[in-house]
């Protein structure tokens, strides 16, 4: 469904059919980046029917498998197989063995990988596993070296927060680089599902008195503060129950950092956590588990010299 609808995409004019150009341009829309000749070069080796210079979709899915053919376990999968395109059980075995260090390996567990993996029947039929089953496996949760014992929490979430690294995000509302990109809300939603626990916010004086984020200085677009706290705030706890921490840094004046105060309290309500830290030696500062549910903010105030300074002083939640 992806393949396909990254063809329908990438076919500007709508003949059902991709020439060259087009498929530069899919290649630099996917961020990847392969030397012109080498995609050239696969271009017309998925060039097959009658009508040259373009690809129909049937091409495209064989010139799209070439391009993202992983080279290294292409070689690996042709030591273990005498220079074959697939491995047979026994081969399969022998790579188990002696490259996974599997000390236990039998037929039967080598045959069900092939049925698991493999994607043409043919080579089901014949039980092997060629480079296509191969890959699938290797990128599988199989050959993971994660432990899943890990994908759930597994370790003392009572500890003070200092103790912990926190998964975090730069720029988060930016969908590409720091210069041109878009800025969309999208983003939020995006690395929170993905485990973030910390995003940044930068937040600029805009137009009618609403707050803006974006990165300063730059060309990138703007979007509303607002639309970012309700982002946040629809998706912070869908995958993860523990806290997020909103990490600010503010360029606004006063009247624009009070509508900032006016959103946060005013959408997260609850979520929001504004007890004061305690770090003094008879205090610490709470924990994980003591902070389910919870939004922390946390603020860098901007001076600009342009201005007096204390209309960038940061203005309390609380006030």
């Amino acid at each position: 469904m992806w393949v396909k609808q990254t063809f329908e995409e990438a076919d500007k004019n709508g003949d059902g059919l991709l020439n060259i150009e087009e498929i530069h341009q899919l290649m630099h829309k996917l961020n990847i980046n392969l030397p012109r000749r080498k995609v050239r070069q696969m271009f017309q080796e998925a060039d097959t029917d009658e009508n040259q210079g373009t690809l129909t979709f049937e091409e495209f899915c064989v010139f799209y498998k070439m391009m993202s053919l992983r080279r290294d376990l292409y070689l690996l999968l042709l030591s273990y197989s005498d220079k074959k395109d697939h491995l047979t059980v026994e081969e399969l075995a022998q790579f188990l063995k002696v490259e996974q260090k599997m000390t236990i390996v039998t037929t039967d567990y080598c045959l069900d990988i092939i049925r698991k993996f493999e994607v043409s029947e043919e080579n089901k039929v014949k039980n092997v596993l060629g480079i296509e089953g191969f890959t699938n496996f290797m990128r599988s949760p199989a050959c993971d070296v994660f432990n899943p014992l890990h994908h759930e929490v597994s370790q003392d979430m009572d500890q003070p927060l200092c103790n912990y690294y926190i998964a975090s995000s730069h720029n988060t509302y930016l969908t590409g680089d720091q210069l041109l990109s878009q800025s969309k809300v999208d983003m939020y939603a995006r690395v929170l599902q993905e485990g973030c626990r910390c995003v940044e916010v930068d937040c600029w004086d805009g137009p009618d008195g609403e707050p803006v984020v974006h990165d300063g200085y730059t060309l990138t677009s703007n979007i509303l503060f607002r639309d970012v706290v309700e982002t946040i705030n629809k998706h912070a706890f869908v995958k993860n129950e523990f806290l997020v921490i909103l990490s600010i840094e503010n360029h606004c004046s006063i009247q624009q950092q009070r509508k900032i105060a006016q959103y946060l309290k005013g959408i997260f309500r609850d979520k929001l956590d504004l007890s004061s830290a305690d770090t003094g030696e008879t205090k610490q500062l709470p924990s994980p588990q003591s902070l389910k549910g919870k939004i922390l903010v946390k603020v860098k105030t901007s001076r600009n010299s342009k201005r007096q300074n204390d209309q960038f002083s940061p203005l309390s939640l609380k006030d």
